[in-house]
């Protein structure tokens, strides 16, 4: 049995299945939450209907937030499965699979033992974070795929040029997955070219070659924007959604320890190794020019100063870093532990990882954002809501947030939530003057709205959370025939 597990071509395959089962498993009808991933989707399902791949959208406004790779991918998986939440996650669950791979393979290239790239894939996998992230449809994990593949080609391409190539086309992916930060393969690759003495290795037709494959393909979107909206999307992207986002006012004057309290509270239990491993793995890269240890030191190190820079810190915004942290925490506990240790340690190993099948796929435990069913509420609605409320009109918003559920109600219904208003005389008035017009709010504000202006309202639905509804004037032209609807209209 032991002989079996110690086998590279069954952990590879062990690895790729379960954590096809873990990301994917009841993903069915667990719906996705109200902000990133809606929006995320919803342009994606906006890029579908439109057939447009360079202009991204969202509720048909032009949107320079995100280059389109991340939505190329999403609308091609509603395109073959239908627009779910199933589908908006596949893609993200799909690279999450291949950077578990990844870091096996990296780990196994540099270090030559098998043990070594296993426990570096399941250090990945656990805790949860990582896990969590891959089942959602949010753009990290198919940024962390692309750095992570990058920077394997690069190390194949330190050994054979003809690598460099991929090198670059997983740099340009990169680029147009998360803009200017995808960019970071080629500057930790230049780095360690310099540092380990082996610079002129830059200026090499392949290595040039790859370098321009990247910055062309990679910044293809940003060029189609600038020649079709000209300064308009250099301000609104590069301004406003780079600069100003990540480099605005600080929120406090210690911003930059906000990623260190992140990995305080929620990199545990391999926190302590990953810091031994930084520590070892510099003094190795400096004391012995190993280029291993320097291109190792400097992904982590570089993108991790790099990031702390920026105000607006987000711990899934470090996934690209997770692979090295995993090879290099899986390095320093194999040189503290025997061969036979190691050997008796992956049973337990693989029975963890089997145990999370199970409890994902399995149990009805509900753990996180993406094991309990979310947007649920909307969800309900979504039909009766998308029937009553005319195509080119928006929904009424009365005292709920500016952005919640306004996301996950466009993405579920096709209906956008208007900006709030706290006011019951400016509702009074807004209703007098359309009375045609239909609002969501949460049900005890409508309890409190009906009791204080009684027979003024008609509730179209309510479930436990929101209310919909109308002026009563508009009661005679609400409907409940769902005769020639499809429901539900996006699972």
């Amino acid at each position: 049995m032991t002989s079996l597990l110690k086998n590279k071509n069954f952990q590879i395959v062990f690895l790729l299945y379960s954590s096809a089962l873990i990301f994917l498993g009841r993903q069915l009808n667990v719906g996705l939450p109200n902000f990133d991933d809606t929006y995320y989707a919803q342009k994606a399902k906006e890029m579908l209907a439109s057939g447009n791949l360079w202009v991204v959208t969202h509720n048909g406004l032009v949107d320079f937030a995100n280059p389109p790779l991340p939505f190329w991918l999403t609308s091609l998986a509603f395109k073959v499965f239908g627009v779910s939440g199933y589908a908006a996650v596949f893609f993200t669950a799909l690279f999450g699979i291949l950077t578990v791979y990844l870091t096996y393979n990296l780990y196994l290239h540099l270090f030559k033992n098998s043990w070594g790239g296993f426990f570096a894939a399941f250090i990945l996998i656990f805790p949860g974070m990582f896990v969590d992230s891959s089942r959602r449809g949010m753009v990290d994990i198919i940024l962390a795929f692309c750095v992570t593949g990058a920077m394997y080609f690069f190390v194949k391409g330190l050994e054979n040029r003809k690598f460099y190539l991929p090198f670059g086309l997983m740099t340009a992916l990169a680029i147009l997955t998360k803009s200017v930060l995808g960019g970071f393969p080629l500057v930790i690759a230049v780095i360690t070219l310099v540092w380990s003495g082996r610079w002129r290795e830059i200026f090499c037709t392949a290595f040039m070659a790859g370098t321009v494959l990247a910055l062309s393909l990679g910044f293809s979107w940003h060029l189609v924007n600038w020649f079709t909206f000209g300064q308009s999307f250099v301000d609104k992207h590069f301004g406003v959604l780079l600069l100003n986002r990540a480099y605005g006012e600080p929120a406090s004057l210690f911003y930059f320890l906000g990623y260190a309290k992140d990995f305080l509270k929620n990199y545990w239990p391999w926190l302590p190794v990953a810091l031994i491993g930084l520590w070892q793995f510099g003094r190795r890269a400096f004391g012995e020019k190993d280029i291993r240890y320097q291109l190792l030191f400097s992904w982590v190190v570089v993108i991790y100063l790099v990031m702390s820079t920026s105000r607006n810190q987000t711990l899934r915004y470090l996934f690209m870093i997770f692979p090295a942290l995993a090879v290099i925490s899986s390095r320093t506990i194999a040189q503290w532990i025997s061969e036979g240790t190691k050997e008796k340690s992956l049973p337990a190993l693989f029975a963890i990882v089997m145990g999370t099948v199970v409890f994902v796929n399995a149990t009805p435990f509900q753990v996180k954002v993406t094991l309990s069913p979310n947007s649920v509420e909307v969800r309900q609605l979504a039909a009766v809501i998308h029937l009553n409320t005319p195509a080119d009109q928006t929904l009424g918003n009365y005292r709920l947030s500016m952005y919640n559920p306004r996301n996950a109600l466009l993405f579920y219904s096709d209906r956008f939530l208007e900006d709030p208003i706290a006011d019951s005389l400016e509702l009074l008035s807004r209703v007098d003057h359309r009375p045609d017009s239909t609002w969501l709010t949460s049900v005890p504000e409508y309890i409190k709205l009906d009791q204080g202006h009684p027979g003024r309202f008609y509730l179209i639905q309510a479930n436990r959370k929101y209310a919909y509804f109308t002026s009563v004037k508009n009661k005679k032209n609400i409907r409940y025939d769902f005769s020639e609807m499809t429901l539900p209209l996006i699972r």
